[in-house]
């Protein structure tokens, strides 16, 4: 990528999910920052992000007319006192990385759920994971405390760190979330 190329943040659209499953699918191959060990379906993929695009962002970065990297939200957990928090995730292509994509990705995904209502992102990074764990630090997640050995992938043990960022007070009785607006 040039200098020359801008970037830019846009809903996700079902035309980029071959492009998301291939960011995403690398990282379930060749990295153990992802604990899946098959990768995703474009179909999979279309499904996740049709049910979920209501209620959650789905963000891609486009660079250079290619989709550089994905961004998105999920639920933290199925039971309703968590409609608060959100799980996030940030994935930038291996061909885009150091390029500043995962942060102005992740600033776009933390404005929109703290707009919406949300109270707190959550994040769950494989350890060991430096380039993650910067990141989440610079966007104000702190470390609430680890899991050891929760997962084996390509033959080792990892770890999974819990990261959380509050987005806004809590008041004493919440609003319901609002949905995504595009």
């Amino acid at each position: 990528m040039s200098s020359s190329d801008t970037v830019s943040v846009r809903f996700a659209q079902v035309e980029d999910v071959p492009a998301i499953c291939a960011i995403v699918n690398h990282y379930i191959a060749e990295s153990s920052s992802n604990f899946r060990t098959e990768p995703y379906s474009v179909e999979e993929w279309a499904e996740q992000l049709h049910a979920g695009a209501e209620r959650y962002p789905y963000l891609v970065a486009e660079a250079g007319g290619a989709v550089a990297g994905v961004a998105y939200a999920g639920p933290w957990r199925p039971k309703q006192a968590y409609a608060w928090t959100a799980e996030s995730t940030v994935y930038v292509s291996p061909a885009h990385q150091g390029l500043g994509i995962g942060s102005l990705l992740y600033g776009e995904l933390l404005k929109r759920l703290e707009e919406q209502g949300f109270r707190s992102a959550m994040a769950q990074i494989t350890q060991p994971n430096p380039g993650s764990e910067a990141l989440h630090e610079r966007f104000g997640f702190a470390l609430l405390g680890s899991i050891r050995d929760a997962g084996f992938k390509h033959g080792a043990w990892h770890g999974v760190g819990i990261w959380q960022r509050e987005l806004g007070a809590a008041p004493d009785l919440p609003a319901p979330t609002l949905p995504v607006r595009r």
